[in-house]
């Protein structure tokens, strides 16, 4: 550990639980960034790694894009919270609801994890129904009503979130089509959200045309359908992961790239239950579609709206797989390299080869996100070659 890291860890622990922010960020050294800039970061001591965290997929673009800079600069100076309504957050919203079809309204919130406790408020007043399903692994943010998962095949709730919780979250393996539908079959089901990734933004993918069933079955049974993209909403494609899986979700819930790295999400979905908003549910949220995040949405979304920067950035993430799994292959390493278009995830069959990787990786120049990798639209043929050495070394035994 350099000096420098040294003393910002220690200053950090005596004022931040854990010394960190994130818990993703628990790095150990411990990782502090001066300057990030396109498809790299500059660490306080001056040493500079190829980034694949890329603001835990926010930026598609990359870092310091020159559309976003200019956009951000330019709104700083006009104010950055009004107190009132403002053109910008017409303008985003016209944006989203361009780009995504079952998109009629969009009502902004300040995180993902917002957009989700958005989602089901909405979603409960919608139906009458106060219970939401959810399946094993998927992330809709860190709030109690989705803070439950399986372990050992029960449902068990966070530390912290009271165990009633379960009362009215349901938890199912994806996949487990029987279980959907005797939930469904209660009549007591307010709606079912998932990722449509899969667990983790595609680690765990999801079953070849369970999406679809999910339409079906909630049409059956008068639940909504919530898609979370906040990861895949204009990453994965211009009309985000549900334009790929062909399907029409009630309610989308957004976040990440939508915002071009500055704090922000969203709600989108049917106009009849968006107006919901209008009436008889009260959201208040200081800097729901505040300028600055605005500013920063639109210039991002105006440049994914025609797909190219999603293109470029698959087409790169195909090489870098490529790559990587050779490198596997050639070291007779078990394991597995794969890849939700711009989204690589790697796969080491040793847990303790596994759990060192991404310290490896970063030792060696490249930062991932735990062993995922977002590739942008601005990552390089130089990149990958250099991400594809890294790995290389990366498994090399230790002297």
């Amino acid at each position: 550990m350099t000096d420098s890291f040294a003393d910002l860890a220690g200053r950090a622990a005596r004022v931040l639980p854990g010394g960190v922010t994130h818990a993703a960020r628990a790095y150990s050294p411990p990782l502090y960034v001066a300057r990030s800039e396109g498809s790299h970061k500059w660490l306080v001591d001056g040493s500079v790694l190829v980034d694949y965290t890329m603001g835990h997929g926010a930026l598609l673009l990359g870092h310091a894009h020159p559309a976003v800079v200019a956009a951000v600069r330019e709104q700083v100076g006009r104010g950055t919270h009004h107190g009132a309504n403002h053109p910008l957050e017409v303008q985003w919203a016209e944006q989203i609801v361009a780009m995504v079809d079952s998109v009629d309204e969009v009502r902004f919130t300040a995180s993902g994890t917002e957009a989700a406790m958005l989602a089901l408020r909405v979603a409960r007043a919608a139906t009458g129904r106060d219970v939401v399903v959810k399946f094993d692994g998927h992330f809709h943010g860190w709030s109690d009503a989705v803070s439950v998962n399986l372990v050992d095949g029960e449902p068990c709730t966070a530390t912290g979130v009271p165990a009633a919780q379960l009362e009215t979250t349901t938890v199912l393996r994806a996949g487990d089509v029987e279980g959907l539908r005797a939930m469904l079959d209660t009549g007591r089901v307010a709606a079912v959200v998932f990722e449509g990734s899969g667990a983790h933004y595609g680690r765990e993918p999801l079953p070849q045309g369970f999406a679809t069933t999910l339409r079906a079955e909630c049409d059956r049974a008068g639940a909504l359908l919530i898609i979370d993209e906040v990861v895949t909403g204009f990453r994965v494609a211009t009309g985000g992961m549900q334009s790929l899986l062909g399907i029409r979700p009630d309610l989308s819930m957004f976040g990440k790239v939508m915002a071009g790295g500055l704090p922000g999400g969203g709600l989108g979905g049917r106009r009849d239950l968006m107006e919901l908003l209008a009436s008889t549910i009260e959201h208040p949220g200081t800097f729901n579609a505040n300028p600055l995040t605005a500013s920063a949405g639109i210039a991002t979304l105006v440049i994914c709206a025609s797909g190219a920067p999603q293109d470029a950035a698959a087409e790169t993430a195909a090489q870098l797989e490529a790559g990587w799994r050779d490198v596997l292959q050639r070291h007779g390493v078990g394991g597995a390299v794969w890849r939700l278009v711009s989204i690589i995830h790697m796969r080491l069959d040793d847990p303790a080869a596994h759990a060192a990787l991404a310290g490896r990786m970063r030792e060696e120049g490249v930062d991932l996100l735990h062993t995922s990798a977002f590739v942008s639209a601005v990552h390089t043929e130089d990149d990958v070659a250099a991400s594809v050495a890294a790995l290389e070394r990366a498994l090399r035994p230790s002297p």
